[in-house]
């Protein structure tokens, strides 16, 4: 299976880099040079050669025919994760996880070990199933207490914000704190004069390196249900579970993007390159997105355009495509393919944790940033990337009421701040 991931790596790497020169050439409406093609085809041999060794291995390999759409089929019965993070669990620790959660922590059986997190205690929150909804009585004495009134097996959710950051960094799992070298400064060369009669010597200089600490930090919340709740309304079960795991997950999104690093996951923003420098001021006309776009393509070096990813709010790209429109360009610099909104030729991933656009007296608003995220941010999840889920009854046992406890221990640090630029926007 290691010979087969880094394959499938390898290809993915290669496709990218074809992919990225014929981007480049399009965004600069041009073909691509004799140059190019040349690499271009060098990149699609490579993908050619590795194609026929997957497919062999993938051959081999009984986990395909247990996934659909690239995730795992939880149990065979064809119901997704209910986060793509989340890891799988089999039917069986389904099952046991909800009699678990009806019974209020008093009915655990061993199936349950398949998810119990050995060092802070509860269990990982598995794909829960469409539970039947509850049905209520009337309330009209002249009849109507007589008819039931069922509800439907759904409580409307609200929508879950863009949670960009973790689909774009680099995410790697972690069981302690990891000390993280970075080179901070090249070494510097210089001219040697020939040595004849006198020793000219090579001049001494050596690169800068720092490091940083990749820890955890533990991030959660409760809710409070009644016994009588969670015995007669089954759906509400799922409900609370999944809010527990949506809220964890626009928590540390916020993080990702602002956190101050201390006590906390350090953000993007104000750890970054400065980009182009000085803000842009706002115009009226618009003009100054487009051209902060153009500026802040140019600032970033070539070694990272491959995995170059634009991060910003739907609010800001928005702006951006109603100035495209006000200046009516030749070649508009914001497009969609294959249903991925893509600037200047690079992929746009979103965030409704990034800053807005400035509407008043504003200095320094950063809410665009351009780079390679997965050079320049990374993600460590403290004993795996889902979320875990502990039934506390006994607290509150008195009033009759079960706490539900979801947690997650996670850190994010600016791994290569040069990898992705900010663009800073104040108002006129």
């Amino acid at each position: 299976m290691a010979n087969l991931f880094e394959m499938r790596k390898a290809r993915h790497e290669a496709l990218q880099a074809a992919e990225a020169i014929i981007a480049r050439a399009s965004s600069e409406k041009r073909d691509p040079t004799q140059a190019e093609n040349a690499v271009i085809d060098q990149h699609m041999q490579e993908v050619q050669r590795l194609n026929g060794p997957i497919e062999r291995l993938m051959g081999l390999n009984t986990l395909p025919s247990q996934m659909r759409n690239g995730r795992l089929i939880p149990g065979g019965n064809g119901q997704p994760p209910a986060n793509p993070a989340q890891r799988p669990m089999s039917a069986e620790y389904g099952e046991a996880f909800l009699s678990f959660l009806r019974s209020g922590g008093k009915q655990a059986t061993r199936e349950l070990s398949e998810g119990f997190d050995p060092m802070f205690g509860g269990f990982a929150l598995p794909a829960l199933p469409n539970i039947s909804a509850a049905l209520y009585e009337g309330s009209s004495a002249a009849g109507g207490y007589a008819v039931s009134v069922p509800t439907d097996n759904l409580i409307v959710p609200l929508g879950v914000p863009d949670l960009g950051v973790r689909g774009i960094a680099r995410v790697i799992p972690t069981q302690t704190d990891i000390k993280i070298p970075s080179q901070t400064s090249f070494g510097t060369a210089g001219i040697k004069a020939e040595s004849g009669s006198s020793s000219n010597q090579f001049s001494e200089s050596d690169p800068a390196i720092s490091q940083f600490t990749l820890s955890a930090w533990m991030t959660g919340l409760t809710h409070t249900v009644s016994w009588e709740l969670l015995q007669d309304v089954g759906m509400f079960q799922e409900f609370a579970v999944r809010d527990l795991l949506n809220a964890i997950d626009i928590a540390e999104d916020a993080f990702f993007v602002t956190g101050t690093g201390t006590n906390q996951p350090q953000g993007l923003i104000g750890n970054v390159g400065t980009g182009t420098g000085a803000a842009y001021a706002v115009d009226g006309t618009g003009a100054y997105l487009l051209n902060s776009t153009l500026d802040v393509v140019g600032t970033l070096k070539a070694t990272y355009y491959a995995n170059a990813t634009w991060l910003m709010s739907r609010a800001t790209a928005t702006a951006i495509r109603k100035a495209q429109l006000e200046s009516n360009l030749f070649a508009p610099i914001w497009t969609r393919e294959g249903g991925r909104d893509f600037l200047h030729g690079f992929p746009v991933s979103y965030s409704s944790s990034m800053p807005s656009l400035p509407t008043s007296t504003t200095a320094g608003v950063t809410p665009i940033l351009f780079g390679s995220f997965l050079d320049g941010y990374l993600i460590g999840d403290r004993g795996g990337s889902g979320t875990f889920v502990k039934i506390l009854d006994q607290p509150l046992a008195t009033s009759g009421q079960t706490i539900l406890l979801g947690y997650k221990r996670v850190d994010g640090r600016v791994r290569r701040s040069e990898a992705v630029q900010g663009i800073s926007i104040s108002h006129s």
